[in-house]
């Protein structure tokens, strides 16, 4: 049980049970004191306080100053004065969670504030270009392209020249074969030698493909794309010829 202690106005605690009766034993505190506990429904002479041993001896007529106790007004013995205590702590409480939140929306603005300005300066910063840029191949094996999907060759060019017969004899299996000298399909550079990044119509494989008079592939060694697959190509080709 905690108890405060109440003089002239002043208030003071609270004190434990021992720490009083120590203190009134030694006249620091007197048996006219008001006193308050929680669960008491008004103040008391500090003597009535179930458990306080008022003092044998006559005691002091006012408090030491040198070993009065400190006030602690974030302890007030006034149950409504308490109350009002509780309230400033809860409403600080409050504006610490306010704080808390500005600062966390303050952060995403900003985070995303800096995303729009990378979108606006840099627009491809979100694509993914793991497969590296295709014109930078140097010779490096395609294998079926590196890039994970999008408008790389492995996504829209690789499944539509696999379809047709054109890896029968530009696979890259045979380096000296003459069909792979001239169109090495397992090789970057080597099908960029026919191609011009963003732009289909100046593409030797393009014209390739819709020439009927030399055709890709040859005569008599598989049918001609279609319009439709031609078309995919053209784009991959507009959109930068990527692996």
């Amino acid at each position: 049980m905690m108890i405060h202690v109440m003089r002239d106005g002043q208030q003071f605690g609270p004190y434990a049970l021992e720490d009083v009766n120590t203190y009134l034993a030694q006249g620091t505190l007197l048996p006219t004191d008001q006193a308050w506990y929680e669960g008491a429904p008004d103040w008391m002479l500090l003597t009535q306080v179930p458990g306080v041993a008022a003092p044998g001896a006559p005691v002091a007529a006012a408090m030491p100053a040198a070993v009065a106790p400190a006030v602690d007004p974030m302890a007030a013995a006034n149950p409504a004065v308490a109350a009002a205590d509780a309230a400033t702590v809860s409403a600080a409480n409050q504006g610490s969670k306010k704080k808390k939140i500005m600062i966390i929306a303050g952060s995403a603005v900003g985070v995303l504030a800096i995303a729009g300005v990378l979108c606006f300066v840099y627009p491809g910063f979100l694509k993914d270009d793991a497969g590296g840029d295709g014109g930078s191949g140097g010779g490096e094996e395609n294998g079926g392209g590196s890039g994970g999907g999008g408008d790389t060759f492995a996504a829209v060019v690789e499944p539509i020249l696999k379809k047709s017969t054109c890896y029968n004899c530009h696979d890259g299996q045979d380096p000296e074969d003459k069909a792979n000298r001239a169109f090495n399909l397992a090789k970057n550079d080597s099908i960029l030698e026919d191609v011009s990044p963003g732009n289909p119509d100046d593409s030797e494989l393009i014209a390739r493909l819709e020439d009927a008079g030399d055709s890709m592939p040859p005569e008599g060694k598989g049918e001609m794309l279609s319009a439709d697959d031609v078309a995919k190509i053209k784009a991959w080709i507009k959109a930068g010829a990527k692996f």
